[in-house]
């Protein structure tokens, strides 16, 4: 999955948080509390601050230096996986500190920083998770939903929360944050590729078209989102617009195995056989490992020879009809070369009968018995 992360920078916000929270307090647990962070005994520093709300549950100074005690605890939590304990025991107070410091006073520069702080943290935690392979993206589900509730109108968080959904497989849940990333920062290609994608993959083709045509048409030259638009196009059986779209992107991007694969295989669904082995001749040799590719240059192929073969059955002329079944003869042997090729690339895989039954049908109409009996076995034909 395609994916750029954000890494928000927090410094310039730090100085006028920390500036808030070192002035004058009349509150000596709220002095403490600075002595004990600065100290690094948060724990101590935690509940000194309490006790401060304990006493005083308005009290900004508290409130902003608590989310500011936590942002530096979670930072000085070492490795992932302790941050990621740190964000699951804590962020859900850290939040709702911030927005209570907010509400108290909205109109201090120290508590429209913390709230500020507390969303970037989130969204820097969150992506974090997300781009790591070996994590639970789940986990960074609700920090991104607060982190999209505390400021809602950057779309960093919301495209994120997106990203999350995709990571975990829920598409369908991906589809509402994206869409208000892209609605918020129309001119971010990435927020406009992700929600074609989300759409997709929650079978919802016809609206990822919609979207993905927008996006081609502010992005003219976004190989990604002109890719996913081809995608949805063939998902949604509009096959012509597809293989427009797709003749186009060959010439744009000639060396591109994934474009030439899927161009080829329309081309084959469409009964263009000669365009299409061009193709797919083009998708094997970009992409030597592509099995798909070399089965699907191999059907081409077959199906062409099939073709020729219903030309010369119908021909009153015989010499046009050998001729064509010398040309279908020719395909045949054609065929072979990439069908072997396919299954050498599955052996061992539940793929593996399918392109032996394909070589099984080609030499079959080539005669050629041994070699058909070679393969007979793995194709699951009995020879008895």
């Amino acid at each position: 999955m395609r994916s750029r992360f954000l890494t928000l920078s927090i410094s310039l916000v730090l100085a006028v948080l920390v500036g808030g929270a070192d002035g004058c307090s009349s509150d000596p647990n709220v002095e403490g509390a600075k002595l004990d962070m600065n100290n690094g005994d948060y724990a101590r520093a935690l509940s000194n601050i309490d006790e401060a709300l304990t006493t005083n549950p308005d009290n900004v100074d508290a409130l902003v230096l608590k989310t500011e005690i936590y942002r530096r605890q979670y930072e000085a939590a070492a490795g992932a996986q302790a941050k990621r304990d740190f964000l699951t025991q804590n962020f859900d107070e850290m939040v709702s500190t911030a927005r209570r410091a907010r509400d108290l006073a909205p109109d201090d520069d120290a508590a429209q920083a913390a709230v500020i702080n507390t969303w970037a943290l989130a969204v820097n935690a969150g992506n974090t998770i997300v781009r790591d392979d070996d994590a639970d993206a789940a986990v960074a589900i609700p920090i991104l939903t607060s982190a999209s509730q505390l400021v809602p109108d950057s779309s960093q968080a919301y495209l994120s929360l997106g990203l999350a959904y995709l990571r975990t497989g829920e598409a369908a849940r991906a589809i509402a944050p994206l869409e208000r990333a892209e609605a918020i920062h129309m001119d971010d290609p990435i927020a406009a590729y992700y929600h074609g994608r989300a759409l997709l993959l929650a079978e919802r083709g016809t609206e990822a078209v919609t979207v993905l045509e927008a996006a081609q048409n502010r992005f003219p030259d976004d190989q990604d989102i002109q890719t996913m638009l081809l995608n949805a196009y063939t998902s949604t059986g509009q096959t012509d617009q597809a293989m427009e779209r797709y003749a186009d992107a060959v010439e744009a991007q000639p060396t591109d195995p994934v474009i030439r694969y899927n161009y080829g295989a329309l081309l084959l669904g469409a009964g263009r056989y000669d365009e299409a082995i061009v193709q797919l001749q083009s998708a094997t040799q970009l992409s030597p490992d592509n099995a798909d590719a070399f089965y699907n240059l191999g059907a081409a192929y077959q199906n062409k020879a099939t073709e020729l073969s219903t030309e010369a059955n119908a021909s009153e002329d015989n010499d046009e009809a050998d001729r064509l079944f010398a040309e279908r003869d020719r395909n045949l042997e054609m065929a072979i070369a990439p069908l072997v090729r396919a299954r050498e690339l599955v052996s061992g895989t539940d793929d593996e009968r399918d392109f032996c039954n394909a070589l099984f049908q080609v030499y079959g109409n080539l005669s050629r018995v041994d070699d058909q009996m070679a393969v007979a076995e793995c194709a699951g034909i009995s020879t008895n």
